[in-house]
């Protein structure tokens, strides 16, 4: 079934800048490792994608349409479907004393945070620093190598799915979803209970599940902290092949050896 704006699909891709064939963003560590560009501390793995919700650049979301589960694209993406047109009005000459005050010290190429926005510092000269507030891919066309690997219809799978792109360094397998009429229930292992962050992820959970499942009218989070494991009930004690003769009565002769007993 042809894929279309709303689904949950999973993908995996490898994205290059056209002009210098440098990797960008890879999500398969095979083919990390294949084009010099394994980083120990990334996660390799397909990403979910809510087709045309704005999750991905505009290039992937509107290529995602039409494909089916298992398939696979190569295609080029122009600056404008990826990360926009270099804006000169975007790069800025500051004092580096404003830097400065900040806990920033100037050097170029490094990525800074400036009044709630990122920018990369081009050059540093003369007490002044020159910051562009640029996409660093801003004006670069893109090659792209997309793979579909399922497309989920299940609303469990969706909303565990969910979970794991907001918390990806616990086994999503480890949440337990429950969905009574509208009412969804998650219970969280324990790992997850201190994780940096987990209130904000929480919230951004909720309102995604409402959002994407209308007719869901509660979420609950459900922490239980296990305090003692419980004791293992004692063995029953085995079932007597046979019942204990009574009292008084005769005992049955036994064979002598060599002997073989009658009926």
């Amino acid at each position: 079934m042809a894929i279309k704006s709303g689904d949950f699909v999973l993908i995996d891709y490898l994205l290059k800048v056209k002009e210098t064939g440098e990797i960008f963003d890879v999500t398969m560590e095979d083919q990390a490792k294949e084009n010099d560009a394994y980083a120990p501390d990334q996660i390799y793995e397909p990403r979910l994608v809510a087709v045309g919700q704005g999750w991905t650049i505009k290039g992937i979301d509107e290529a995602l349409v039409g494909m089916e589960e298992g398939s696979t694209k190569e295609f080029e993406i122009p600056p404008e479907k990826a990360f926009g047109e270099r804006d000169p009005a975007k790069v800025r000459i500051v004092p580096a004393r404003d830097l400065s005050r900040q806990g920033v010290t100037p050097k170029a190429g490094a990525r800074i945070e400036v009044g709630g926005s990122l920018a990369t510092i081009r050059s540093v000269g003369s007490g002044r620093v020159t910051i562009d507030f640029n996409h660093p891919l801003a004006g670069r066309t893109l090659l792209a190598k997309l793979y579909v690997r399922k497309v989920i219809e299940d609303q469990v799978e969706k909303i565990r799915e969910l979970i794991h792109r907001r918390v990806r360094n616990v086994p999503k397998e480890k949440f337990l979803i429950t969905c009574i009429g509208s009412a969804i229930t998650i219970e969280m292992p324990e790992e997850s209970f201190v994780l940096e962050d987990i209130q904000f992820a929480k919230k951004g959970l909720a309102r995604e599940i409402s959002k994407y499942f209308p007719e869901a009218t509660s979420v609950q989070f459900i922490e239980t902290y296990v305090l003692k494991a419980p004791k293992p009930e004692a063995a029953a004690e085995p079932a007597k092949e046979a019942a204990a003769a009574p009292a008084g009565a005769p005992e049955e002769p036994k064979a002598s050896e060599g002997e073989t007993k009658k009926e």
